[in-house]
């Protein structure tokens, strides 16, 4: 996907996946991992995150029930676009996400490194208008090109063989 997203005189130095395991539901584990694999065989490197539990008040009933929230993934992705930056690792970063929360870690870099370009890539069916107001430039992912960046329905890695879910087809 990376590379249909880059310009063609772009080198992609780096590609981090920023995720977090459903470890409440082993199956989604497991199929979670076999990803990761296939991801990292193609040198990207993926960082976690993680769940935690709470307690939330419904605002409409006033019970409070167990409910559990993420964490990290988006402090995750700013530490590593911050520090790629202060290194010179990169001219220009592009986070494929529509998250609000990383609005921040733009503008700092903006701030601190007025030469870095930051550019979004809103997943399917996302938007976030104060994301793309802080980046250098925006594009929306398409069906088509989602489509294109599959990996196949085997894919073999060493040994190993890793078979498309058929829950995604």
């Amino acid at each position: 996907m990376a590379e249909h997203i880059v310009r063609s005189d772009d080198t992609i130095v780096a590609i981090y996946y920023f995720t977090t395991f459903v470890n409440w539901k082993p199956d989604s584990v497991r199929r979670h991992k076999e990803y990761i694999k296939a991801l990292r065989s193609e040198n990207i490197k993926d960082v976690r995150g993680r769940f935690l539990k709470k307690r939330v008040r419904c605002h409409v009933c006033g019970k409070s029930y167990k409910t559990r929230e993420e964490k990290q993934t988006d402090v995750n992705i700013a530490l590593r676009m911050l520090y790629d930056a202060v290194e010179d690792n990169y001219d220009r970063a592009i986070i494929v996400s529509g998250d609000t929360d990383l609005v921040p870690v733009i503008e700092t870099i903006h701030a601190l490194m007025p030469d870095k370009e930051v550019g979004v890539v809103f997943p399917l069916r996302r938007y976030n208008n104060s994301l793309e107001k802080a980046a250098d430039f925006a594009k929306t992912m398409t069906e088509k090109m989602l489509s294109r960046c599959q990996f196949p329905d085997e894919l073999k890695i060493g040994n190993t063989i890793i078979k498309r879910p058929d829950s995604w087809y």
